[in-house]
């Protein structure tokens, strides 16, 4: 019986170790785009950053940029800051999304969902909507979103009674004007949203 017991407890703890490491995998993540525009990162979050990105054309590069929190604490708000210099007038458009995150023993990518609140910019156009309290047919106004991201009822907004919850495949995006070399810093609240480990 003895036996049967340490089995067992060791079982549940190794399964809310897992459980623990794979939540504590979530990031925020915001991704910029510039529309021919060439954007210099100058500052992310502590703990994260903001970078040209490292994938597609290298002469495409320069022209988006990604952005990543520090690992993301549990039931908790935390405001991170994203700061750039585009190098011509022009349009970017702002990405909210979560981490992208696979285990070595699967094919698909785990759902790391992120919520997002108070968002705003300076240095660029306003931003529309940036608390999420105005929504339309369910759906933020001023901002282009999958269905059913906007949240109202799941738990405390950081601001008001509305949000939006996002992870790499489903997104929330807004496109905002950008003056050449005027410095634009996106602020967002997020906080860690729900867990699902890819199924394979």
């Amino acid at each position: 019986m003895k036996k049967l017991f340490t089995l067992a407890m060791s079982f549940v703890l190794g399964a809310s170790a897992f459980a623990a490491d794979a939540v504590a995998q979530t990031k925020a993540r915001v991704d910029i785009y510039g529309q021919g525009i060439v954007l210099k990162p100058v500052s992310g979050p502590e703990g994260g950053y903001l970078r040209n990105i490292s994938w597609g054309k290298e002469d495409d590069r320069k022209f988006s940029l990604i952005g990543e929190t520090a690992l993301l604490p549990a039931d908790q708000w935390i405001k991170a800051t994203f700061t750039f210099v585009p190098e011509n007038d022009g349009k970017v458009t702002i990405c909210l999304k979560g981490n992208w995150f696979k285990a070595n023993d699967k094919k698909n990518i785990d759902v790391n969902w992120v919520y997002y609140d108070m968002v705003t910019v300076e240095g660029g156009s306003p931003l529309q909507n940036g608390d999420f309290e105005d929504a339309k047919e369910g759906k933020p106004a001023g901002w282009n979103c999958v269905p059913n991201v906007y949240v109202t009822t799941e738990m405390k907004a950081f601001s008001g009674n509305a949000m939006v919850k996002a992870w790499h495949n489903q997104q929330c995006t807004q496109t905002i004007d950008v003056r050449k070399d005027q410095k634009v810093t996106i602020t967002v609240n997020v906080k860690m949203g729900d867990f699902e480990p890819a199924k394979e």
